[in-house]
């Protein structure tokens, strides 16, 4: 029976639309005192079966992601989760009501204007700096929410459509293989210990892996003690990726011809740069990829890199048994795993085991 490993996307969903309920809730309770309008607390106790409905549905997801039952509640979810904090909240309430109506307001726009489009009382003109303030702050979370709305979705499109050749899921089997790192060093996969983050990058130097693998870095000591055995691919030569990779703490081995790539369907695509939720990403990454050069504390990828500069992003979490506990497969530059959702996903299969060993122990 395949493992069914719900997308750590929806967890994302779910923190940042309540964020963003919480602070309508406050919002509109601080606005309902200060201009004595009842109908502003009516609406903060809107946000509490909202959020309540969020977390049933989350649950039957969760719970049973694969399941018809699952998938109906993971698209109940995204359906309310849009409706009321990403558009309804974040969208209206924050960015129109409040964003908009404040530009508008300082921007010298005239008082006809600022009647017909924010009409009394439904609406007050700027004059609390605390009201004004935390009616813009729900355009945050709710943009946020949006964003993982949209990873969280193709998640479910790519559980639901036809699976790449070669392409990895959850309870798929990962054949034992003997590698080699850029050092020298031998190691095995799966790891009889340890579960292993198996994850694909693109060519040596590249901006936005190097900018990813600096954030595994500095949780190093956190992924090691949760059991965790990092190791990352390339496809680029072992010579040209020991320039760029000498500092790293965990295993960095090469694959200059893609041969595992082209076996586990690690893709390459123009839509790695193209999307456009790769881009932001992209010019965050050079400008600090650029900045590391002109120190010298890093060198320029090549110009022409090995395996083109279409690659895709892939992370597999394969356990001791080469098991494969989760599986993604990216479809920008940008798209992968963060350490958050790593150590999440590698907790629930040590937390199984130790409920399975903790069990004769408390029988009768």
């Amino acid at each position: 029976m395949r493992n069914e490993t719900p997308s750590p996307h929806a967890r994302t969903v779910f923190v940042q639309a309540v964020a963003t309920l919480a602070l309508t809730a406050a919002h509109h309770v601080y606005g309902g005192i200060i201009y004595q309008s009842h109908w502003r607390l009516h609406g903060a106790v809107l946000v509490v079966p909202i959020g309540a409905v969020l977390y049933a549905l989350l649950r039957v997801y969760r719970k049973r992601p694969s399941a018809r039952a699952g998938r109906i509640a993971a698209l109940a979810f995204t359906a309310v989760a849009v409706v009321f904090p990403i558009v309804t909240t974040g969208l209206f309430e924050g960015f129109y009501n409040h964003v908009l109506k404040n530009l508008f307001f300082f921007g010298g726009a005239s008082h006809d204007l600022l009647m017909r489009m924010f009409p009394p009382p439904t609406y007050e003109m700027p004059n609390d700096a605390i009201f004004e303030v935390s009616g813009i702050a729900q355009v945050v979370p709710a943009f946020f929410a949006a964003i993982a709305a949209v990873r969280f979705v193709g998640d479910l499109v790519r559980a639901g459509g036809p699976r790449t050749p070669g392409q990895l899921q959850p309870g798929d089997h990962f054949d034992r293989r003997h590698l080699v790192t850029v050092r020298g060093e031998r190691i095995v996969v799966p790891d009889e210990r340890r579960i292993v983050h198996l994850q694909f990058r693109r060519f040596a130097g590249c901006p936005v892996c190097n900018l990813h693998l600096r954030s595994i870095v500095r949780r190093h000591d956190e992924i090691v003690a949760a059991g965790i055995h990092e190791v990352v691919f390339f496809h680029s030569s072992a010579d040209d990726l020991r320039e760029h990779t000498s500092a790293l703490p965990f295993h960095v081995v090469a694959d200059p011809d893609k041969h595992l790539y082209d076996e586990l369907g690690v893709e390459s695509s123009p839509r790695a740069m193209l999307d456009p939720r790769a881009w932001i990403p992209i010019v965050r990454a050079v400008l600090v990829g650029a900045i590391a050069i002109l120190r010298g504390r890093a060198k320029p990828p090549a110009a022409n890199p090995h395996g083109g500069r279409y690659g895709l992003p892939a992370d597999l979490l394969i356990d001791t048994d080469g098991r494969v506990l989760a599986a993604h497969y990216g479809e920008h530059v940008d798209d992968q795993w963060s350490v958050d959702e790593v150590l999440e996903l590698a907790a629930r299969p040590v937390m199984r085991r130790a409920e399975t060993t903790l069990r004769p122990a408390e029988a009768p």
